[in-house]
């Protein structure tokens, strides 16, 4: 988490040559490359068949984000753009039974997606996401019976994703957002993310 605050800190002291131009020549044309900090949920609903049982919990947790992509504003009104990101984070998802105790933790997390956004003022930008997502986990299943051998397995899982935010343009050069979405994984595991970060244009 400090980390994830030095950089958002350093993002916002870098453009100084952005500082001096005119509030005049924000756009959201360009590259963007920035970094959030979040709150993400994940769910799961589905059955455990070796431990006899089913999963049906939500878990949150703090993660991070860090991203890159590039935009392009179409007169006054419209930007469309792509973005791709990783991050990690998350809460881990656990089940319990008299056969043993399974456990899903989320891992690194990296994404690509469009916008298509309006701008009901100059400065500030409000669009809709959609793409699509990977979320790489480790699963575990620990049986109390010592004749039985525990099972640990890494997956790679993915899905839909979509979401919407607002952005704003702080001063030309460096914009801040936030942004909720919402990926599907599959096989009753889904995952949700508030998120706030900043970005420094080019």
């Amino acid at each position: 988490m400090k980390r994830i605050c030095l950089l958002l800190c350093a993002l916002a002291l870098a453009p100084t040559v952005a500082r001096a131009q005119s509030y005049d020549d924000v756009t959201f044309t360009g590259v963007k490359i920035g970094a959030s900090v979040d709150y993400r949920w994940q769910e799961g609903d589905y059955a455990l068949p070796r431990i006899a049982s089913m999963l049906d919990e939500k878990k949150g947790g703090i993660g991070y984000r860090g991203h890159i992509g590039y935009d392009v504003q179409l007169g006054n009104v419209l930007v469309i753009g792509g973005e791709g990101g990783i991050g990690r984070g998350g809460g881990t998802l656990k089940a319990a039974s008299t056969i043993g105790d399974y456990a899903l933790k989320p891992r690194w997390a990296w994404d690509v997606s469009g916008r298509v956004g309006v701008l009901p003022a100059p400065r500030v930008l409000l669009y809709g996401r959609t793409g699509y997502s990977w979320l790489r986990t480790r699963e575990t299943t620990d049986f109390r019976a010592t004749n039985l051998a525990d099972v640990h397995a890494s997956s790679t899982k993915s899905g839909f994703l979509w979401g919407g935010g607002a952005e704003v343009a702080l001063i030309p050069g460096v914009f801040t957002r936030a942004e909720y979405n919402r990926v599907n994984y599959g096989g009753g595991l889904t995952s949700s993310k508030v998120q706030i970060g900043m970005s420094i244009g080019f």
